[in-house]
């Protein structure tokens, strides 16, 4: 293996992902590209994951934390070994598609773009396909589209490294919830970015996975990224004016779901209310939480 620094550093963030992780690791092992390395960063696991990540090449570097820390602080350490020029992320779930870094490489060589991202392939535990996730093929200033539909899976992004030691930006430790949302949209209110139709990862869905623990974050987490946009881009108020207001009228929508899986029926209307006459959406959910329905009925016909 040349001792130059490859082009693609790939940051795998892990604790206790044994399940799927050769899976994972494997799919990067199988890219049509090959001048990349990962990055693995145990974060404590306890179970076989350290002699899973060390039974391969020295193409993935290993690295044991300390001690176990927040995701968001784990990433950052992680960021810190970063040596490519390109940086992409897989968590131990999930797999590229074999011409992930290639395809995506070739873009951010072509074009002046800070951050790629792409269409996804859903999967579950048996790795059965359940949905294709699908953006539209876009490139340029997207923050509006992000605001109105934030669309971007992280296992499909490959952004430059040096913008972010140039913007001094990285995972924001306070978040939980959504710190990749919160980075990626401050990279898209500056810099052109682009969205690929084509599907370049699988994501899998995976009973009791962090996105379904922390509904009671989403409100104040993206509220927080909203401000943030706000305060950091002087002219984001005028440059999107009506994805912005959206964003801000979702929140009352998130709010009335993490209501209603804590059964909090009333505290749910008079959210959702504020905001009922602004899509159809809101005004159906207002419509269906005031029928007598278990609240858990509600939120499987909302698909939450």
């Amino acid at each position: 293996m040349s001792m130059s620094p490859p082009l693609v550093s790939i940051i795998m963030n892990c604790y206790n992902g044994e399940r799927f992780l050769r899976q994972a690791i494997d799919s990067v092992y199988a890219q049509s590209f090959r001048d990349w390395e990962i990055i693995f960063w145990d974060n404590g696991s306890t179970d076989n994951s350290a002699a899973i990540a060390q039974s391969y090449d020295q193409r993935l570097r290993y690295f044991l934390a300390e001690k176990t820390t927040p995701l968001g602080e784990a990433r950052n350490l992680a960021l810190q070994q970063v040596r490519g020029r390109y940086l992409a992320f897989l968590d131990t779930d999930d797999c590229y598609l074999p011409h992930k870094l290639a395809t995506q490489v070739a873009q951010l060589e072509q074009e002046d773009i800070a951050l790629c991202y792409s269409s996804a392939i859903f999967i579950n535990e048996d790795n059965r396909v359940i949905r294709h996730y699908r953006v539209r093929e876009a490139r340029g200033d997207l923050l509006a589209t992000l605001l109105e539909r934030y669309e971007i899976n992280m296992q499909s992004v490959m952004l430059r490294y040096q913008l972010l030691q140039d913007e001094g930006l990285q995972f924001d430790t306070s978040l939980h919830y959504c710190p990749d949302r919160n980075l990626f949209q401050l990279i898209a209110a500056r810099y052109p970015i682009a969205a690929m139709s084509e599907p370049l990862v699988q994501y899998r869905i995976v009973k009791g996975s962090l996105s379904s623990k922390t509904v009671d974050l989403a409100a104040s987490e993206i509220g927080y990224t909203l401000d943030k946009l706000v305060a950091e881009n002087p002219g984001i108020v005028q440059r999107c004016a009506q994805p912005l207001q959206k964003a801000y009228d979702k929140l009352h929508y998130y709010r009335a779901i993490a209501a209603l899986t804590h059964r909090q029926r009333r505290e749910a209307q008079s959210h959702i209310d504020v905001v009922r006459w602004k899509r159809w959406q809101y005004l159906l959910l207002s419509l269906l939480i005031s029928l007598p329905l278990p609240p858990q009925w509600l939120l499987r016909l909302v698909k939450r």
